[in-house]
């Protein structure tokens, strides 16, 4: 039998309504496992049955309904799907957790590279509760590390990011943030000049390599070394938790010369330090402030690396004048010396005895002014001369011939003859009385 496309929905509907029955009772009487008793509902519930057959639009109904029925399936192969199922585990991932967002802040803060002193930097709970708890635009903190004059911390304020071979985002902390606290020294004159100022000045070591020497100080200079990625440390922060003392004077003195100082006061007692020649310009009361300034000013974090940059220029030009006058302290030494810049007996005892040696050998050279000019003889010289005279010997007996014939003209006229008679005569005349 062909199906018949005009059958209609409740035709369908009523075909498989006795099936449905006798297919649902067996299984509610079975006694089911514990993941089908967590997922079944009751039998009344009409999206268990609407969930169990197909839609009427599928090709199930179109293709085998109308053709033949469907027959119940045995009981036996019920059991053993539902038994197939028991053992079946879904896994689950566990996701890492969220990388925290970075602010508009962090992610234009550059480097801050700060150095921690005094009595409070031995407790590094304290120096990261006052710089980095709490703080918004801080998105990872490394741990402690130990170096030679202390330890650093490490904070990032924006993640970098990078793709391995197969196209995979990864991110990494970009590490801007670094705090070096110097907390194994006591803050005095000695300890200042032997340990805290070296490693201020061994970034300005790195950069004055980098900088022409004949480069002269200028505001194209200084806007290049107070840039957000330079390599000098941003300022210098003392946490006291004692008042103003006189032994606090000299290392301040040593230090505003190098790197611009922060006072903060911690404990029970917040009175404010007196203000210093050559401090820093930013002076907060707290630590919100502290935190505020670095970290969300950058009008306050530009002050402070031009601050850096300007004393960093004038390391520069002490250490080139202190050049300058080693050197000319070397010249003074090596002209006042008493071995004489030029020794003639000396001299004269390694280069005499190659004198004859080299006169004579300047000797056999040749010189230019006295070797004579040689004449170069020309083979077809002869034969072009004498063939110019050839040719010159008619000419001349054409013109000796004209004058004779002149002058025989001449004697045959009477006049010419007698003046020539007389003057003959007038010549043997005086000839005569001369004698």
């Amino acid at each position: 039998m062909e199906p018949n496309p005009s059958i209609s929905i409740s035709t369908i509907r009523t075909l498989h309504a006795p099936q449905e029955v006798s297919e649902n009772i067996p299984v509610q009487s079975q006694p089911s496992s514990p993941r089908s008793s967590a997922l079944t509902t009751s039998p009344n519930s009409p999206s268990e049955s609407v969930s169990s057959l197909p839609s009427v639009g599928s090709s199930f109904f179109f293709s085998s309904a109308a053709a033949s029925p469907p027959r119940s399936q045995p009981q036996s192969n019920h059991y053993a799907r539902d038994s197939s199922t028991q053992g079946l585990i879904i896994p689950s991932l566990t996701l890492p957790a969220p990388l925290r967002r970075p602010t508009p802040f962090g992610k234009t803060l550059g480097d801050l590279r700060l150095i921690v002193v005094g009595s409070g930097a031995d407790d590094r709970e304290l120096v990261s509760h006052i710089l980095l708890d709490d703080n918004e635009d801080v998105v990872d903190i490394s741990g402690w590390e130990d170096f030679e004059h202390g330890s650093i911390l490490r904070a990032s304020t924006d993640w970098i990011e990078h793709r391995d071979a197969h196209g995979l985002e990864k991110f990494e902390p970009a590490k801007n943030v670094e705090i070096i606290s110097l907390a194994r020294h006591d803050f005095d004159d000695n300890s200042t000049k032997y340990s805290i100022l070296p490693v201020i000045q061994s970034p300005f070591h790195s950069v004055s390599e980098l900088i022409d020497p004949r480069c002269q100080p200028s505001a194209a200079l200084a806007n290049l070394i107070a840039s957000p990625w330079s390599p000098l440390h941003t300022a210098l922060i003392i946490l006291s938790n004692s008042g103003p003392s006189t032994s606090e004077d000299g290392p301040i003195d040593l230090l505003t010369p190098h790197i611009p100082v922060i006072l903060m006061r911690h404990g029970p007692d917040h009175t404010h330090f007196p203000s210093r020649p050559h401090m820093s310009s930013f002076r907060p009361r707290s630590a919100a402030a502290l935190r505020s300034g670095l970290f969300r000013s950058p009008e306050t974090l530009s002050s402070l690396r031009y601050e850096a940059a300007e004393r960093f220029l004038r390391w520069r030009e002490v250490e080139c004048a202190v050049e300058g006058i080693n050197a000319s302290h070397r010249e003074t030494i090596s002209l006042s010396s008493n071995e004489p810049l030029w020794n003639k007996a000396k001299w004269e005892a390694e280069w005499e005895s190659r004198l004859s040696q080299d006169v004579a050998i300047s000797c056999e050279r040749e010189d230019p002014a006295r070797v004579p000019e040689q004449q170069c003889f020309d083979p077809l010289h002869l034969s072009s001369l004498l063939s110019f005279s050839l040719c010159l010997l008619d000419p001349a007996t054409r013109l000796l011939s004209r004058s004779v014939s002149t002058f025989v003209d001449k004697l045959a006229d009477s006049q010419v003859r007698i003046a020539m008679l007389g003057s003959l005569c007038l010549g043997i005349g005086i000839g005569m009385m001369m004698r």
